[in-house]
């Protein structure tokens, strides 16, 4: 903005809230949902119950959520680097994700597309 120009908003507190709080939970469901569909692709498999079993959960507000595995050996299964699988299966299957710059990157621009969506752009 040039110098000495001013703008005047009066916001729609409550209608702002609601949207951001849509945004932010679809933006966070989609992004979460994205590490979970990466890390199912490198977690172990036998038969299929640790992968059957991940999950993804959103705060209602969408300010946090989680990705987890329940099974009694998934955490087992996670931290044990020495452990033989199958070939593209491995250990650390949620927390190698989770730093992947590509996979970061995908939830950001998933994250953004669900504002803009909202937003009508």
């Amino acid at each position: 903005m040039s110098k000495g120009f001013k703008v005047h908003v009066r916001l729609d507190k409550a209608k702002i809230s609601d949207i951001v709080q849509k945004c932010t939970k679809k933006g966070t469901w989609s992004a979460l949902d994205h590490l979970a569909a990466v890390s199912k692709e490198q977690v172990p498999l036998d038969q299929g119950p640790l992968k059957n079993s991940c999950y993804v959960d959103v705060a209602d507000d969408g300010s946090k959520g989680t990705v987890a595995y329940d099974t009694p050996y998934a955490i087992v299964q996670h931290e044990h680097t020495e452990f033989q699988h199958q070939r593209g299966r491995k250990a650390k299957y949620l927390e190698d994700p989770c730093n992947d710059g590509a996979v970061i990157s995908e939830m950001r621009e998933l994250i953004q597309r669900a504002y803009a969506e909202q937003m009508g752009g």
